[in-house]
């Protein structure tokens, strides 16, 4: 029997430095061509460079009065010369994030931003910055400075692939391997090592240094040893312990089962015969100078520290095409495919296991029809037990492919709603359930992924994320004509009366309808807030990164970034500070976007009025309008009106740009917006490939695109175009 993992031979101490080495040698990856002559560096910046500074650049920036005492004219393109290559660093990032040339002056094309740009690269790689860059365009932080124009305009002709490369096992994966059953706490053996907001699983930076090794044994260690005998509360694996508890050595074939069930279990594939006689024979040696269960101990931690048990290997063992590709041998796909909509391993997937077992796991039309069989098939739905009366009806949903827990992640990830839980309020303008508002948001979200029509524009713009009495009653009588369906004759008389009684409840719901979509729905409102108020700038940042495609500059060093602690003066009074040119140069690529929420509270409550109390010199946030009449009636209050006012920007379409009213208005012109249903699709991509997308990557998006539209909005499609793409399935 062959293993899957039996042409993968890796020395353990290599591994680590290998992903690096793959990651960053990679690059963008190009399409092979006929050489031809390359211009040399200086020639270039004669042809390309110095005449678009002196159509775009020394206009503002000459000898005379430069702008930001930053003078490009003359500059050197030495990359010896110090001073230069810090002035061509920051001239990078302003072409990257589109800043400059200013808005409202003329305009280069995308082509020949790009052009100049990796002018630039080139020469800071000269310069000894490359390794530099290279890190940098592999953080997810960095994806939105690959032009979103070239990426969609068919410009770009080079064929996709992705690097060769081995990808960590996730958290999720080591998770789902169920190496401990049974009550008691579960050790976590991996977390990760990357930023804790927005899409986290990426191929480059997921690597296993010295220390998270020594963590990872421990972790095994301690995974282990709970297994070799039984507790009062968790009995030992009966497999364990037939070597431990042996009196004397072990069989063989004690020795063989173990090995097997771990190995199977750990890699997601059955151990070839070469493998089992090695580890029995390690085995054996172990027992003999250790002991029963030291011997095994050692010998388990040697599978679970397999570099195939730590790593995804994606080489692309196939045979080369003409392009210098190598499309993913069938037991890469298998994996690979499995870990894209799963955390199992390919194992426990009878859809991929068959697929392996009559070989047709090899060419693209394969790889679809896996894809869309796993799709079909879907998942149960996520169930939650919540303590209010129609939270777990709000958030209980249908089974569909919405479930699949990789699918189900990456709206997590995306939209980020899951962080409501963690974020503290004093009750002080309001309390909400940490469990049950995230979790009614994910019912929605997976409803409306399962429905799978025009799934962006519902998830931005659907009214069933409003608490509304109508809804409810009519959840409730869906639930109750469904259970009547299979409820013996004795039982439905109880069950009219519990119908009639939560329908008498349910005349208490309000009948909200200010709500359209995810971004007005309290869990977004909450995970996007601080712990006692509105934060414009972290939904203005989120919105212009995730729905917009656009940049963001870093906060610069030494900067102070906070606003007055003035409780009588509305947060948009407080953050006026932050309009003088050197703050607002950043802050109008958020605030404008994010103070269209402020007709929500930070705990997600619409409010129509502030109420400032007179002699408290506070507002007042959870009185009812009411009671807040009253109030103002007694001279105790004085109501302001909400500002919800902000604009909209960066969408390329002069129809949707301009001023909003309010975070409805804001959202409905989102869900319009075909750069905001690429900006989703590059992030979808992100997610299923593990990287940034490069320019080359043109053909995959633009597919993917193309899959949405034509089909009437199915999410679906997305998935199946990205994971059946050459992007997905090449490498080189």
């Amino acid at each position: 029997m062959t293993s899957c993992y039996s042409r993968f031979v890796w020395p353990c101490a290599l591994v680590a430095p290998l992903v690096c080495a793959l990651a960053l040698a990679a690059g963008p990856v190009r399409a092979v061509r006929a050489e031809k002559p390359e211009p040399t560096p200086k020639q270039k910046f004669r042809s390309v460079v110095a005449p678009f500074l002196e159509t775009h650049c020394v206009g503002c920036h000459g000898p005379e009065k430069p702008k930001g005492n930053v003078t490009l004219e003359g500059v050197s393109s030495d990359p010896k010369n110090a001073t230069a290559v810090a002035l061509w660093e920051r001239t990078l990032e302003q072409l990257e994030i589109g800043q400059m040339p200013p808005p409202g002056k003329a305009q280069p094309t995308p082509a020949e931003r790009e052009r100049v740009a990796q002018w630039i690269r080139d020469y800071l790689t000269d310069a000894g910055k490359g390794y530099q860059l290279k890190s940098k365009m592999l953080l997810p932080e960095y994806g939105n400075r690959v032009s979103h124009e070239l990426l969609f305009d068919g410009s770009i002709k080079e064929i996709p692939a992705s690097p060769s490369r081995l990808w960590r096992i996730s958290p999720y994966i080591y998770n789902g391997r169920g190496l401990v059953s049974g009550p008691g706490p579960k050790a976590e053996p991996l977390t990760f090592s990357t930023k804790t907001d927005g899409l986290r699983d990426y191929s480059s930076q997921e690597i296993l240094g010295e220390s998270g090794f020594l963590a990872l044994m421990m972790a095994f260690d301690d995974l282990l040893t709970r297994q070799m005998h039984d507790d009062k509360d968790v009995p030992g694996n009966p497999s364990f312990k037939a070597i431990s508890e042996a009196k004397g050595a072990p069989t063989q074939e004690a020795m063989a089962r173990v090995v097997r069930e771990e190995y199977l279990r750990v890699l997601g594939c059955p151990i070839s015969d070469d493998d089992l006689t090695r580890y029995l024979k390690f085995m054996s040696a172990n027992i003999k100078q250790a002991g029963n269960e030291s011997g095994l101990k050692v010998t388990l931690l040697a599978v679970y520290l397999s570099p195939h048990a730590i790593y995804r290997m994606e080489l692309g063992l196939g045979k080369p095409d003409a392009h210098g590709r190598r499309m993913l041998a069938p037991q890469e796909l298998a994996f690979a495919l499995s870990y894209a909509l799963t955390d199992a391993p390919p194992s426990g997937n009878p859809v991929i296991r068959e697929a392996l077992e009559k070989n047709q796991l090899s060419t693209k039309a394969d790889v679809e029809k896996v894809v869309r069989q796993m799709l079909a098939k879907g998942a149960p739905a996520v169930r939650v037990g919540l303590p209010g009366p129609f939270d777990q009806l709000r958030a209980q949903g249908k089974p569909g492919y919405a479930y699949l827990p990789r699918v189900l992640r990456f709206f997590e990830e995306f939209f980020e709603y899951p962080k409501a839980a963690g974020v503290f309020k004093d009750g002080k303008n309001g309390t909400f359930g940490p469990r049950a508002v995230p979790a009614v948001a994910q019912g929605h979200i997976a409803a409306i992924v399962n429905e799978d029509t025009r799934v962006f524009e519902e998830l931005l713009t659907s009214p069933r994320f409003n608490y509304n009495r109508d809804d409810i009653l009519a959840r409730l009588k869906a639930e109750y004509e469904e259970k009547l369906k299979t409820l013996p004759e004795g039982r439905k008389e109880e069950a009219a009366k519990q119908y009639e009684k939560m329908r008498a409840l349910a005349a208490n719901v309000p009948l909200e309808t200010f709500r359209a979509g995810v971004l007005t729905d309290p869990a977004w409102l909450i995970a996007h807030s601080k712990c006692t108020e509105n934060d414009p700038v972290r939904r203005g940042k989120w919105v212009r990164e995730r729905l917009l495609a656009g940049n963001v500059p870093d906060l610069p060093i030494g900067v102070d970034a906070k606003i007055p602690e003035d409780h009588d003066r509305t947060l948009r009074q407080r953050f006026s500070v932050v309009e003088k040119a050197e703050c607002w140069k950043c802050h109008k690529a958020m605030n404008p976007l994010g103070m269209p929420f402020e007709n929500f509270s930070d705990v997600g409550r619409n409010r129509t009025g502030m109420y400032l109390h007179k002699q408290k010199r506070e507002f007042l946030e959870t009185i009812d309008p009411a009671q807040a009449a009253k109030l103002h009636k007694d001279g105790v209050i004085e109501i302001l009106p909400v500002d919800a006012t902000g604009e909209l920007t960066g969408t390329g379409d002069p129809a949707l740009d301009g001023p909003v009213k309010d975070a409805s208005d804001l959202v409905h012109r989102l869900a319009k917006s075909a750069r905001v249903r690429q900006s989703i699709i590059r992030h979808a991509f992100r997610y299923w490939m593990g990287r940034n997308e490069t320019l080359s990557d043109s053909k995959t998006l633009i597919d993917a695109d193309r899959a949405y539209t034509t089909s009437g909005g199915k999410f679906s499609e997305v998935i199946v175009s990205l994971l059946t793409s050459d992007s997905f399935l090449y490498r080189r």
